[in-house]
């Protein structure tokens, strides 16, 4: 009888050898006993082997590895026959919770007579959380008793009836207990709750329902998710997060928990009755005050999201039909007309989808759906008139953002179809909706012919509002740089009013040649402005900043060492300026 104690006498002495290495290497990288005697698992040889191995008391049954190895036993299962070894040698230390709950009940016999070690007790003083948490979570995943009992602890399966409320109290704690201590209102509003530990509070409870969900215990996941929603709406202080630095958003709690509702409401295993009891708890969280005065999370949003995954398709119809005539004018309705549309598809009412769709076209989600399948189509005659209709639309509205979006849709449809015309046409509006940029610019330039470029940009650069920006560049600049217009360029920058040493930063390399005098007597004058109008230790660098570019044109040493003589005598009061102007 081969035995998990005599298996040995069994195997190849070569494969027992390499089985052996693979064991001391650390190669089983996962091992559980799924149920009594069932063991499952992971080897890392040249690839990731899956190990099944069935004990009958010590006796092995049987023993599976999906490795191609066609002999007796492989080194993958002996590797996992020697985990399993000595994970049964162990001595059974973990109790379950339903052993520790007996022995509780045993006369002369206390928890901590039976649980508890003075040295463990010792060392969980002083070990760190997340170390701690490393090694429980590494032991739990080759320790098949420990796992076990640390899920019955800690998530206990438990037949429910109704929504319970076992997690009001530990959540409710959870903002309760987190004042500050010494907490002082001076000058300045400081909040009295310490909100990253609420936050990570509220985050370990969302982790635990995901689990819980995964596990398939529905209604303590929905039970944890719905306090979560009541506990931010009763605590929340809108002051505390006006002026936090972004990390706290209870926005995000929110809209997890949400989420977890969702999964909730439309799991297939779900009972109808629990679903029922879900929207009518978020009907009346919807009614807080939080969420009906802040912007913290769209609770309607979220109560229509259920309403429609709770009601029959017929019911779902009918409400949905109800709120898109109270949503008329707003933003998100189009959310509502794609659920409506969704809800007649399953019915089986393909007339009414039509008419749906046609009803709101107007609307640049539902509009932007027909072009793509137009497109997928390759209906690109139909796609044009859709795209125009919307383009009047958009301007009629005065949505640049979609107006833009139909126009480059026209240009990459034109583009397929090489209408070149067209293509042209489509870059001449881009370029001027776009300000000037200069992807349309090149491509209008390899577009039309030489002798025409000169007369087609003058014309274009007319018809364009630029951006008067600086730092990473100017379109106008640019382009007059690229088609070497110096004379355009220099009356260009002469003319700029605001932060014009910038520019003359950025472009007077590119008139060194043919405008360095000028450039430096713009320079001269704007920096004798500036020094005068400006104090501080910033302003002073960026003044010697601005005598380095001048310092590199033709003549930029005399006229900078002219410069710096005149504010050393004007501004001798300044040492910090003065020591900023000791490297010219």
């Amino acid at each position: 009888m081969v035995t998990i104690s005599n298996f040995e006498r069994y195997v190849l002495p070569k494969i027992l050898a390499r089985g052996e290495d693979y064991y001391d290497s650390g190669a089983v990288l996962e091992i559980e006993e799924e149920s009594p005697g069932e063991w499952f698992a992971t080897v890392c040889g040249t690839e990731h082997y899956e190990v099944i191995v069935s004990l009958v008391g010590d006796e092995i049954a049987d023993w599976e590895c999906d490795c191609p190895y066609d002999g007796n036993i492989c080194k993958h299962v002996v590797a996992t026959l020697l985990a399993i070894r000595d994970n049964r040698s162990k001595a059974s230390c973990f109790l379950s919770a339903k052993e520790v709950d007996a022995r509780m009940n045993i006369p002369g016999k206390s928890v901590s007579e039976i649980v508890k070690d003075k040295e463990v007790e010792q060392v969980l003083r002083f070990a760190e959380s997340d170390k701690l948490s490393g090694f429980v979570l590494q032991y739990a995943s080759s320790h098949s008793d420990f796992k076990s009992a640390l899920l019955e602890t800690f998530l206990p399966k438990k037949p429910v009836a109704k929504l319970s409320v076992d997690y009001q109290m530990e959540i409710e704690k959870c903002f309760n207990s987190a004042y500050k201590n010494g907490s002082k209102r001076g000058r300045y509003y400081e909040p009295e709750i310490d909100w990253d530990e609420v936050s990570g509070k509220v985050d370990g409870y969302l982790a635990k329902a995901t689990l819980l969900l995964q596990r398939q215990d529905l209604e303590e996941a929905a039970t944890i998710a719905l306090q979560i929603l009541h506990s931010i709406g009763g605590h929340y202080i809108e002051e505390d997060f006006l002026y936090n630095d972004g990390y706290i958003d209870f926005g995000i709690s929110c809209e997890d928990a949400g989420d977890l509702l969702l999964k909730v409401v439309q799991h297939s295993d779900t009972a109808q009755a629990l679903k029922e009891n879900i929207l009518s708890e978020i009907i009346q969280i919807g009614k807080m005050a939080t969420y009906r005065e802040y912007d913290i999370f769209d609770m309607d949003d979220l109560i229509q999201q259920i309403m429609l995954s709770v009601q029959s398709k017929e019911e779902a119809l009918a409400t949905v039909n109800q709120l898109i005539m109270e949503k008329k004018e707003h933003w998100d309705l189009y959310k509502l007309v794609i659920r409506k549309i969704e809800i007649l598809k399953e019915l089986g009412k393909i007339a009414e989808v039509e008419t749906t769709i046609s009803e709101f076209l107007y609307l640049p989600e539902i509009r932007r759906q027909e072009i793509a399948k137009l497109l997928e189509g390759k209906c690109y005659e139909k796609a044009i008139g859709m795209l125009n209709e919307g383009i009047v639309i958009a301007e009629r509205g005065g949505n640049l953002g979609t107006l833009r979006e139909w126009q480059e849709q026209l240009l990459s449809i034109y583009e397929e179809v090489h209408n070149v015309a067209k293509v042209i046409e489509m870059c001449r509006l881009l370029f001027i909706h776009t300000n000037g940029s200069l992807d349309y610019y090149h491509k209008l330039k390899s577009l039309i012919s030489s002798t025409d470029w000169k007369e087609y940009l003058s014309t274009l650069l007319q018809e364009t509002t630029f951006f008067d920006y600086w730092g990473s560049g100017n379109n106008k600049a640019e382009i007059y740089i690229e088609e070497k217009e110096y004379d355009k360029l220099f009356s260009f920058l002469s003319a700029v009013k605001y932060r014009r040493l910038d520019a003359l930063v950025q472009y007077a390399s590119h008139l060194n040649v043919t405008h360095s005098s000028e450039i430096l007597s713009l320079f001269t004058d704007d920096l004798r402005v500036y020094a005068e109008k400006n104090l501080g230790r910033n302003h002073y660098e960026y003044i010697a900043r601005v005598l380095r570019a001048m310092r590199k044109l033709n003549g930029g040493k005399d006229a900078v060492k002219q410069l710096v003589e005149e504010f050393r005598v004007l501004y001798k009061r300044r040492p910090a300026m003065m020591q900023e102007l000791g490297e010219f």
